[in-house]
């Protein structure tokens, strides 16, 4: 489909992120489907910059959080620290080389909210100048993946994937207050009770 003008329709970042996670679900092996009790969004900054952030999806199973209770401080930890996880990658959406098109729909979506910045030459305009902009973007990514996990939950791509409701935990590497609050904004009420308690207990 083009446009009117023959040129190429315009792929927005919402509709990239929710394209690729969608086809990343879907390509979840029968054999792994039945045994996932959480989808895992793990939110990073590809260089550490934050221009450039990128959401890996992947799962964990029942089976691998077994295999670990031993080596973790209790069974809670060995469930829901990512450390302890299969830590696999159905996709990582804005990765510069495993997924160009979005970069570059994700540096189009970050310039359009008037958020996108070149590197300063002055070392002291970092903190005063790019720091409240990082901020800013990290904030508005972390939105568009909470909206992303209500949205493949209210469509049933989750359901459908693995067979049943499971939640989404949207994390980083690091647990805090920020992390729960995120993944109950990403789920259906109380589907993530069991996560975050561990989080707000650990």
């Amino acid at each position: 489909m083009t446009s009117t003008d023959g040129t190429p329709p315009t792929v927005t970042f919402n509709d990239h992120l929710q394209h690729v996670a969608e086809r990343a679900l879907v390509s979840i092996p029968a054999a792994d489907a039945g045994d996932i009790y959480a989808v895992s969004f793990l939110i990073d900054n590809e260089d550490d910059d934050p221009r450039q952030p990128t959401l890996t999806i992947g799962y964990n199973t029942e089976a691998q959080a077994r295999r670990n209770i031993q080596d973790a401080s209790d069974q809670a930890e060995a469930r829901w620290n990512y450390a302890f996880w299969i830590q696999n990658q159905l996709t990582v959406v804005g990765d510069l080389t495993s997924d160009p098109g979005g970069a570059i729909a994700r540096q189009e979506w970050i310039t359009e909210l008037g958020l996108w910045y070149e590197e300063p030459t002055d070392p002291a305009d970092w903190v005063p100048v790019i720091g409240p902009l990082a901020a800013q973007i990290e904030s508005q990514f972390n939105q568009i993946c909470c909206q992303l996990a209500r949205t493949l939950h209210a469509t049933g791509v989750i359901e459908r994937s693995v067979g049943r409701t499971v939640p989404v935990i949207v994390h980083e590497l690091e647990y805090y207050e920020m992390i729960a609050r995120r993944t109950e904004a990403a789920n259906p009420p109380g589907l993530v009770n069991e996560f975050t308690a561990w989080v707000r207990n650990g």
